[in-house]
């Protein structure tokens, strides 16, 4: 079990790294909109009743296994917008632009609900 922070920074320092270029707050809140997505269709097991999903909830690798392609789609539209920003600046763009990735994101989340929801069975 990890926090969501603990869990960007990784993402941040070790899996991405030089290739990222969004800023730590960024990043953090891609993660925070997709748990909070994900919360909308399956119970977090760590989150209180009246709490906030923010950086210092914590993830089952579970929870995070189910989150994480859709944070990766998040923090790649994320930085697909920034590169389009930087066209009118005369930078080359490269990879996938953001509508190709919205067009991913929004399969995801439609496949979403359907993954993670459960409702346990109760016989008599």
């Amino acid at each position: 079990m990890a926090t969501l922070e603990a869990l960007v920074q990784r993402f941040v320092d070790s899996e991405r790294g030089a290739a990222n270029i969004l800023p730590p707050d960024s990043v953090t809140a891609q993660a925070v909109a997709a748990v909070s997505f994900y919360a909308g269709f399956a119970e977090l097991t760590h989150l209180a009743e009246d709490a906030e999903i923010d950086g210092s909830l914590e993830l089952t690798l579970s929870e995070w296994a189910e989150i994480r392609p859709l944070f990766m789609l998040y923090v790649e539209r994320e930085t697909a917008l920034q590169m389009e920003a930087t066209r009118g600046m005369g930078a080359d763009v490269f990879g996938r632009s953001s509508s190709e990735i919205g067009g991913e994101i929004m399969q995801m989340e439609a496949d979403l609900p359907r993954r993670v929801f459960c409702l346990p069975i109760v016989t008599v």
